[in-house]
Parts: structure tokens; sequence; C-alpha cells
């Protein structure tokens, strides 16, 4: 049975209503049945996704792993994430925690090149929430304009753009819808993009990482800004390299 209703509302009439069901049985019963999830719950799948992502903890480039484990413990609890990292954020909802309203924004199907001026728009309409965007580098090339935008108007957004030197998301749809092994003009390496220094043309300070020691520093120091930044996060392309 479907229902369409207020979560809140909903709870404040359920929740004594299965406390007037409840008996001793029914009590042992619950219990045995959360302590059968309890492998299975989202904590210990993080745990388990944490521990995985840390024994590649030294690898150059970043694998994209350590970099969401790296943001999201480093990131304020009241922090928005506006999330456009395609394949490099395939982990972030693995490894962080949604413990409020309005924590995450990504996309519900394809289509990219909108987050860039996405974060823009969250930090203009929650001025008194850390913005941090995670972009990859594909998606920003489609709108990175917008970065000027966040230097006029010293919006305190952190970007993060996932520099994997490549459209990998076109490439890995090719390999596992076609078999396809050669990827003709989806890198993004002869000449590489100077991601820093493209930012800071634009207005916005930016500093490249290529350590996973250095991601969290780098992150607590662009959330704590006053106006935007960017940060170059070198992070492995998928295929090798």
């Amino acid at each position: 049975m479907a229902l369409r209703t207020n979560v809140r509302e909903t709870l404040r009439v359920l929740v004594p209503a299965v406390r007037r069901l409840r008996t001793a049985a029914r009590a042992e019963e619950a219990a045995r049945r959360l302590s059968a999830l309890g492998p299975a719950n989202w904590s210990a799948q993080r745990a388990r996704l944490a521990s995985d992502a840390e024994k590649a903890a030294g690898a150059r480039p970043i694998d994209p792993r350590v970099l969401m484990l790296r943001i999201a413990d480093a990131l304020p609890e009241d922090a928005v994430v506006v999330d456009e990292g395609i394949t490099t954020t395939a982990s972030l909802h693995g490894l962080r925690a949604l413990r409020h309203a309005r924590a995450h924004f990504g996309m519900a199907s394809g289509g990219i090149g909108w987050g860039i001026a996405a974060a823009n728009g969250v930090s203009v309409a929650l001025p008194d929430r850390p913005v941090c965007a995670l972009i990859g580098d594909g998606s920003a090339m489609y709108g990175v304009q917008a970065l000027w935008t966040a230097a006029h108007y010293r919006l305190p957004v952190a970007f993060v753009i996932g520099n994997n030197r490549s459209y990998r998301i076109l490439k890995e749809r090719l390999v596992s819808m076609r078999g396809v092994e050669k990827h003709i003009g989806m890198d993004l390496r002869d000449p590489a993009i100077d991601w820093v220094g493209l930012a800071l043309a634009m207005g916005v300070p930016a500093r490249r990482v290529s350590d996973a020691a250095d991601i969290a520093p780098a992150i607590r120091e662009a959330t704590g800004r006053a106006g935007p930044s960017l940060i170059d996060a070198v992070v492995q392309d998928g295929f090798g390299e």
C-alpha cells in the first residue's frame, strides 16, 4: 500500500499505534530482526567502504573513493553538497550521512554541465550554509564560466574538480554497452587543462591536490572562506592512469 503524506505527521500517528500493539513476543522478534539487519545497515556498509578506501590511501593519482571519504569526513555537518561528479562521486552516498534537509543536490538522470551554476544558486538560496560542489572535469567544461559569477558575487562555494583527465562515464558506458575498447575524443590530456590557472583567471583562488593527505586540509580551508575557491583534485581515470 502506497501512501503519499507528510513523513513527520505520519510517524506521529504510527508510533503510538505500534506501541499499543507491542507485546513481549513482538518486542523479542523486533530485536532479532534488528540484530540481523546490523551487518547490512548503512553504518556497517559505510565502515566496510571506508576500510576498503583506506587501503588505497597511498595511491597516486588519488583513488576517487579516498577523495570522497576525506571530503565526507572534513565537511562541516551543516554543509550542502552539489553533486555532479558522475564517476568520481559514485561512492559518496555510501560515505556521507545526510543528516539534515537540503544536505545534497544531485542528478536523478543524465545530462551534464549544470553543477557549477547550480552550486551558485544553492549558495544564494542558503546563504548561511557552506556549499561544496563536486564536479567532474568533463562536466565542468560545459559551464566553467559560472566560476566568474561565483567570484563576482563572492559566493562561499568550495568547488572540487574531480580531475580524471577524461570523460570517464562515456568510456565506461561504451565498454559496458558496446564492448568498445578504443575511445575517441574522450580524453582531456593534450593539452591538459590547467584548472588552477583557469579558476584564477576568473577570480577564484585555487590549488591543486594530488596527495590524499592534502584533501581534508584543503576542504576545511575552502569551506571556511568568505568567498569561492577551487580544488583541482587529481584522481585515477579508471583506465590505468
